[in-house]
């Protein structure tokens, strides 16, 4: 919204202000402001008033103020000039918008808003007088609200579940799988006048087979409404068929169905996790990021596979070889022939929970280490402590703290050597001083 400030007329002034307008600050706000267009070549400056709810301007024509001012003064106190100067400044009898002030309307404002004259002063006219001014009316309009008719949304979702087709404002049927152990979803809907209200029937107690949820959306003037239908299908089965899932190297994965005789590793319990935006059964472990998934290769039998969701990785999982460490699963795999067993070490077999890995001990038996490879694939050695902690392992620095050692004993023996070499120096210079010198005569 913007606001002319005017003048009835316009007598020769050369500034103004400052002039105060208050406004309603409930329902507006301050913008900026911009010199009048009938006045171009004023300066305007403003401010902000101390009550948050007015602005504070004035503006001055420097070069017709600074003209008059130059032939006014002494040596240069040239009538003619003075006059010309006098005569270029700005003046009308009729209304002048001197200042534009835009303001930006609250979302919560409705029916009328005001704002108002405050005070007026610093008025000046080509002569250098005072022109005296009074305030005249404020100004007010009218917001009424728009009433949106808009009952479309701007998102629609189910979490993780992949709706068919593709979310599209226009299309108002979508269909979705969930696995057997699902009997409840959760949707997501937001319209896209935020004050149309949304209503959502269907989302639990899904029975098996098709069920159908609805997503209502009545437009804030209360008439006009779209519903959204969403055909959810539960599956008789925990594994939804056509769910595939491909490793980063693009090898395919195939889901079946869990076998009663199924032994997963210890601490590990039956869950579910997302692949291709299905839900498919997999077994976690608390601090463990990765988790097992059943399923098999083009002519392989089904088998558990370590799975990391953030590598997008797949190994098969190995009972006896695998080292569970916090966040991370580590697998015992061979050394390449590059990489040397650290001095010190010699080859054994080392007893981790139930399980035992190769791996290596220290000569002084009080350090295991394992050559292991971590879920992004790279290997190194890592220590395998009795207490069941494991972490990368670190070479000693003792030998080079035996050069140093060696070095120190070293340096300190000569510098004891030639300490004494030093004393025998300076006892064998006093004895020669001493010693009775002939004189000859």
């Amino acid at each position: 919204m913007t606001l002319d400030v005017s003048f009835s007329s316009f007598p020769s002034i050369t500034r103004f202000g400052p002039i105060e307008v208050g406004y309603d600050a409930a329902a507006l706000e301050f913008s900026d402001m911009q010199i009048g267009r009938d006045i171009p070549d004023f300066d305007l400056t403003y401010e902000m008033g101390e009550s948050g709810n007015a602005v504070k301007f004035s503006a001055i024509n420097s070069v017709v103020e600074d003209a008059i001012l130059q032939n006014s003064t002494g040596d240069n106190d040239d009538p003619a000039a003075r006059s010309s100067a006098r005569e270029a400044a700005f003046s009308s009898d009729s209304e002048v918008v001197v200042a534009t002030i835009r303001f930006k309307v609250l979302p919560g404002a409705r029916g009328e808003i005001k704002a108002w004259l405050g005070s007026i002063s610093g008025l000046r006219d080509s002569v250098l007088e005072s022109v005296v001014a009074g305030a005249g009316t404020g100004g007010s309009f009218i917001v009424q609200a728009m009433v949106s008719s808009d009952a479309t949304l701007s998102s629609l979702g189910m979490g993780s579940l992949k709706l068919e087709p593709a979310f599209d404002p226009g299309i108002f049927h979508y269909r979705t799988t969930v696995s057997k152990n699902i009997t409840d979803v959760a949707i997501n809907a937001v319209p896209y006048n935020l004050n149309s209200s949304v209503t959502v029937e269907g989302e639990s107690n899904l029975v098996i087979g098709s069920n159908t949820a609805k997503v209502t959306v009545q437009a804030e003037d209360g008439q006009a409404v779209q519903v959204y239908t969403i055909e959810i299908y539960r599956s008789d089965s925990l594994i939804i068929e056509d769910v595939h899932l491909a490793d980063k190297d693009g090898v395919n994965y195939d889901f079946v169905p869990l076998p009663d005789s199924l032994v997963i590793p210890a601490n590990f319990y039956q869950s579910t996790c997302i692949v291709d935006g299905n839900e498919v059964p997999c077994f976690r472990k608390d601090g463990i990021l990765s988790v097992l998934l059943f399923a098999r290769t083009a002519g392989s039998e089904p088998a558990l596979y370590i799975y990391n969701q953030e590598t997008d990785t797949m190994r098969r999982y190995e009972p006896g070889r695998m080292v569970l460490r916090s966040s991370l699963i580590l697998t015992v795999v061979e050394k390449p022939v590059g990489v040397l067993v650290p001095d010190g070490f010699s080859s054994t077999k080392i007893t981790y929970g139930s399980s035992e890995i190769d791996g290596y001990i220290s000569d002084d038996h009080d350090t295991r280490i394992a050559y292991l490879q971590s879920e992004d694939g790279s290997a190194r050695f890592y220590v395998v402590d009795p207490s069941g902690d494991v972490y990368p392992y670190r070479a000693s620095n003792s030998r080079n703290s035996l050069f140093l050692y060696l070095f120190i004993v070293c340096a300190s023996i000569a510098v004891v050597e030639a300490l004494i070499i030093g004393i025998l120096f300076y006892r064998k210079k006093n004895a020669f001083r001493r010693k009775a010198k002939p004189r000859r005569v």
